[in-house]
């Protein structure tokens, strides 16, 4: 699975412009270098995003990097300060986004699931970049599969439990509303009365076969949540809570 500290850190190298990053380093060997350091850099966060990363070829592209900067009549040691400067820029830009992207700041789960998915696409623009370029190629091999799939992949297990996954919907999103208040209200109800609100979205055939793995495991995830339970609602506001959650999953079938 993919932690927040990798996609936060992936997110903040960004993605560049084909274009306007070739003309330049075909005119400027430190721009060019600066452009592999970056490559090598991004290229460790491309195998998390359905890229091919062959780590046993990252030496031999550093030292044509190398290579590149003394036929411009650089050093070896000037040509391994460019690159390295390069790389090392890149993760301080990680490591100050971090921190931002752990907290989240977003308005709700939607907001966040639209941010993880943008920054996903930015990050896999990079890797196709790195992929296409005629020397960072070599340590970057190229996905058959589309952005929208990397996208998914990429995503889905972070997403799964703000409801917005790929493969949840609406429902599912009541459902999971609908488990959290059975666990919060736990001490106000029977066992039968808590299995009774929550029969139905473990109903045979509730959900398509392909996902109905998927959701029971959405839902016990939020059973499982214990601290849940610790909030001090009454009985009345659990009589409330419990009613409003159970019409809003019925309208959302």
């Amino acid at each position: 699975m993919l932690n927040w500290k990798t996609l936060a850190m992936a997110a903040a190298l960004g993605a560049l412009s084909v274009t306007s990053a070739t003309a330049q380093v075909e005119q400027d060997p430190v721009a060019r270098l600066n452009q592999l350091g970056r490559y090598a850099g991004q290229a460790t966060v491309c195998q998390e995003f359905g890229f091919e990363v062959h780590q046993d070829r990252i030496e031999a592209y550093a030292n044509d990097a190398i290579a590149l900067g003394a036929r411009a009549g650089f050093s070896e040691t000037l040509s391994y300060t460019y690159i390295k400067n390069a790389m090392d820029h890149a993760m301080q830009q990680a490591q100050e986004n971090i921190k931002a992207m752990s907290q989240g700041g977003h308005e709700d789960e939607a907001s966040l699931a639209e941010n993880v998915r943008n920054q996903a696409r930015k990050i896999i623009a990079t890797c196709r970049e790195i992929a296409h370029d005629p020397a960072a190629r070599d340590i970057v091999s190229d996905s058959p599969l589309s952005d929208d799939i990397l996208v998914r992949n990429a995503t889905d297990a972070i997403l799964m439990p703000t409801g917005y996954a790929s493969w949840q919907t609406p429902y599912m999103r009541a459902g999971a509303d609908m488990v959290q208040a059975v666990t919060v209200c736990s001490a106000h109800l029977t066992r039968a009365q808590a299995d009774a609100y929550l029969a139905e979205l473990y109903a045979p055939n509730r959900f398509p076969l392909k996902v109905e793995d998927k959701a029971h495991a959405y839902f016990d995830f939020w059973k499982e949540q214990d601290k849940l339970s610790d909030m001090d609602l009454d009985a009345t506001q659990c009589a409330r809570l419990l009613t409003g959650r159970a019409a809003v999953l019925k309208a959302a079938r």
